[in-house]
């Protein structure tokens, strides 16, 4: 097969993870093979207006408020012939691919490559002209991922592509592909004075997860009741108003407290944490692993999410909280002794070698 002259990313933001790994691999594309014209397009946003909005708030809902529902939806889904099922939805609501439709048409992409199920469910309608490939983007395969016109599948574990293999499908096992700046190299204390950390305290990142599903104030509490001379960071997310707001009336005077709602520039304060506080997404636990912290999982989705708690637990990456006061034994035995979990040694080179297949 000759090299590709374009190259389409298709996510979905039904779950911020699945945009961020396609993103990672869009940029890291447009650095290594500058001469195959990319594009990375969410779904939602080239869907019928009211479609789009009501898949990704229906989401943002069930996670939220809903949490055993959606994981019954994510159990119903799991069957061998849902794929189908999903692909004579899609031809259903075809009206509200008209966007979508009239990209691909402008665009003409020599190659499709999906981070959502959604997304190949949508790019079905051109898989007699187009190669599709798939990324599993948790340490889990869901059936309704394993639609009839995918090519490859890239997959996170080997478990996860022995069983694809043994389906009959080819699978490769690649690792999930994170943002290239996870993958530079940056000087800790350069990044200690950008941060305004002067201290040499232990410090603890809480992430609330990229639509802001953790309630960080009832950690924040145990946390300052129960410690003293550490760095604290949270970051809250884009619509956490109002947890910024009440999280900022916390006056603390022994300890190094900030409170943030958004950066691009994540990877840093990972880097400087000692241990992190996350929700499990799949894109949330690579990036934790990558930088080889202790991860503390809280408030995993059923379904996915707690597969990714089970895979890191399986292999003594981190550990769930699963009760509110457990959070400061486990935070104090981390600190105590930093070598109690694995450090996993993760490769630098999984957007390559996933561009590098998908392109030979």
């Amino acid at each position: 097969m000759s090299q590709p002259k374009k190259i389409l990313f298709l996510s979905c933001s039904a779950g911020t993870g699945h945009v961020r790994a396609a993103e990672a691999l869009y940029l890291t594309c447009r650095t290594k093979y500058p001469q195959i014209k990319s594009a990375h397009i969410d779904i939602m946003d080239y869907s019928g207006g009211l479609f789009g909005k009501s898949i990704t708030s229906s989401y943002h809902f069930l996670a939220r408020h809903l949490p055993n529902i959606y994981g019954l939806l994510y159990q119903m889904f799991d069957f061998s012939k849902s794929p189908d099922v999903l692909n004579k939805i899609s031809l259903l609501l075809k009206i509200n691919l008209r966007k979508f439709n009239k990209f691909i048409k402008e665009y003409q992409p020599d190659q499709i490559f999906c981070t959502h199920f959604l997304a190949s469910a949508f790019a079905n309608q051109y898989a007699d002209k187009i190669p599709i490939d798939f990324l599993i983007t948790d340490y889990e395969i869901n059936k309704v991922c394993l639609a009839p016109q995918i090519r490859y599948f890239f997959t996170p574990s080997n478990d996860i592509c022995d069983e694809l293999k043994q389906m009959g499908r080819q699978a490769f096992y690649t690792g999930i592909p994170i943002h290239p700046e996870f993958l530079k190299e940056k000087n800790i204390n350069e990044l200690k004075n950008k941060w305004r950390i002067n201290n040499d305290w232990p410090t603890i990142l809480i992430l609330t997860g990229g639509i802001g599903l953790i309630d960080p104030v009832p950690f924040v509490k145990e946390i300052i009741n129960d410690f003293k001379n550490i760095n604290l960071i949270i970051v809250v997310g884009k619509n956490n108003k109002k947890i910024f707001k009440e999280l900022n009336k916390f006056q603390l005077n022994s300890i190094n407290y900030r409170v943030i709602t958004y950066t691009t520039k994540i990877d840093e304060l990972m880097r400087l944490a000692d241990v992190i506080l996350t929700k499990p997404g799949g894109l949330s636990v690579t990036e934790t692993l990558f930088l080889q912290k202790p991860a503390l999982l809280s408030m995993p989705i059923p379904g996915q999410e707690e597969a990714n708690v089970r895979f890191v637990e399986k292999n003594n990456y981190g550990r769930q909280i699963p009760e509110l006061n457990k959070i400061t034994d486990a935070l104090q035995e981390i600190i105590r002794r930093p070598d109690i979990f694995t450090k996993p040694n993760l490769s630098k080179l999984v957007n390559e070698k996933i561009l590098k297949q998908i392109f030979s």
